[in-house]
């Protein structure tokens, strides 16, 4: 709580610049697996299947200081903002939370068995770098958001994940490779970049 307190008010610190720019993680998962059951299903179950997982993954995400950005069908966007007394902490935490997504996934796919439910996967992409965070929309409605190159990226991360892995950015891994086990850097292209990144898992 003290950490997105501390977001809003560093986006409206003066009168007339409702945004600001800062380091952030960020953090997308999407559910491998769930088109089929939409399609499927009845919607009941389809719902009951989507709130189950988002309700396990809220607490996960909870637990390691995130801000959930927005839900976009069936995957997350998650922000991980830093704290200034622990510099390039939201990195640390963003890893952490994101194993521990995947952890908490295996666990409902016992309970998905038990229930005759199709299995359900997560791809999780993370990144690092500066956004720009802020309110957007018009009087009628307005949310917190972030944008940038970096979001866009994170998204990009995450379509190349297969089901259960968890891939970081270059600059995610330069502030965790003394933290997390990772594996060797993987060359990729991606839409809208003209030179190559490299990603790992």
């Amino acid at each position: 709580e003290n950490i997105v307190q501390s977001v809003a008010a560093s986006e409206v610190s003066s009168v007339g610049d409702a945004y600001s720019w800062r380091e952030v993680s960020i953090l997308l998962a999407d559910l491998r697996g769930f088109a089929a059951i939409a399609e499927s299903y009845p919607a009941r179950v389809v719902l009951d299947c989507l709130n189950r997982c988002f309700a396990k993954l809220t607490e996960v995400i909870v637990q390691h200081y995130g801000t959930i950005d927005k839900f976009m069908g069936d995957a997350i966007m998650v922000v991980f903002p830093g704290d200034q007394a622990a510099a390039h902490d939201h990195a640390r935490r963003a890893i952490l939370c994101a194993v521990q997504m995947q952890i908490a996934m295996d666990e409902l796919r016992e309970r998905h068995k038990a229930d005759n439910v199709p299995e359900m996967f997560l791809g999780i992409g993370v990144n690092t770098g500066k956004v720009m965070t802020g309110l957007i929309g018009s009087d009628l409605y307005r949310a917190h958001t972030v944008i940038g190159e970096e979001v866009n990226l994170a998204s990009r991360i995450e379509a190349f994940s297969l089901r259960g892995q968890v891939l970081i950015s270059q600059s995610t891994y330069e502030l965790v490779k003394d933290f997390a086990e990772c594996g060797a850097p993987v060359q990729v292209y991606m839409k809208g970049k003209a030179e190559s990144v490299y990603i790992r898992e």
